[in-house]
């Protein structure tokens, strides 16, 4: 039997005009997925206000929605307590936000720096990521929606998979952001799926040529997604797809070009 998947687009494909987006969603067929939501300079002091209007923007919709988290500029594995101490702020706004959109999946950044090559930073960033999540997933348990880990500059799964078994809630899965892949590690994404097996529960679709994140078309770009979909069939694994392009045309291409990979198969 083929996969059947929940598809989304990224907000971001009509920058801060959250309204455009719905729209575009509307016309695809698809969901929302959140992300950025306002404008970070003005967060502290716009958080309800900005809240009020995507809550109301929103009431017409009738796609799924789902929620990237804030993570620009953030760690939860901080040395420093007061970056730690903003992160975890936003990270708990970001839950605040999921309970309020009905969102029910949220994706989180690690914020993992990989140019850092030292044993003792990574164990120190596994501990305190298992420390931040052992008491944030309890309140995702409590309301029903599922935080993802996303890889960004990860070479390689074992980081993530480790902080998600560890914590071993049905509530914190992981999702594969299949550019990152292209971008970051020597693994083919199939690779990446079958190493997360189950945990797998979000991934975030576009391309790139390996020299930048430019978030293209996935026919522009060296990522072949048909093995992708091939192997997601074979492991019988059915993760929601966010497409995260950021060009309103390249999104419409990469959605019907989903579609007839997904169909061939």
């Amino acid at each position: 039997m083929k996969n059947q998947f929940k598809k989304f687009i990224s907000s971001t494909v009509d920058y801060h005009n959250f309204k455009g987006a719905l729209e575009i969603a509307s016309e695809l067929n698809c969901g929302i997925e959140i992300s950025r939501f306002g404008r970070l300079k003005d967060i502290e002091d716009l958080f309800d206000i900005t809240k009020k209007e995507y809550k109301a923007a929103l009431k017409d919709f009738d796609g799924e929605v789902t929620l990237h988290g804030f993570f620009s500029n953030l760690n939860v594995a901080a040395k420093d307590p007061l970056i730690r101490e903003v992160s975890e702020k936003r990270y708990y706004q970001s839950l605040e936000l999921a309970c309020e959109f009905g969102a029910k999946t949220v994706v989180f950044h690690t914020c993992f720096n990989n140019l850092l090559k030292h044993n003792e930073y990574r164990q120190l960033y596994f501990r305190r990521n298992i420390e931040f999540f052992h008491e944030f997933i309890p309140y995702f348990e409590k309301e029903g929606i599922v935080a993802t880990i996303e890889n960004v500059h990860e070479p390689d799964w074992e980081l993530i998979r480790s902080i998600v078994a560890a914590i071993n809630s049905p509530n914190l899965k992981v999702t594969i952001d299949v550019g990152h892949c292209n971008l970051h590690s020597d693994y083919p994404v199939s690779e990446w799926i079958k190493n997360y097996g189950i945990m797998l529960h979000h991934m975030h679709f576009h391309n790139n040529y390996k020299d930048e994140d430019s978030h293209s078309s996935l026919l522009k770009g060296s990522l072949d997604i048909k093995p992708i979909i091939k192997t997601l069939n074979e492991m019988q694994l059915n993760p929601q797809i966010t497409f995260e392009i950021f060009d309103k045309d390249a999104l419409f291409e990469s959605v019907k070009y989903f579609d007839e990979v997904v169909e061939g198969i």
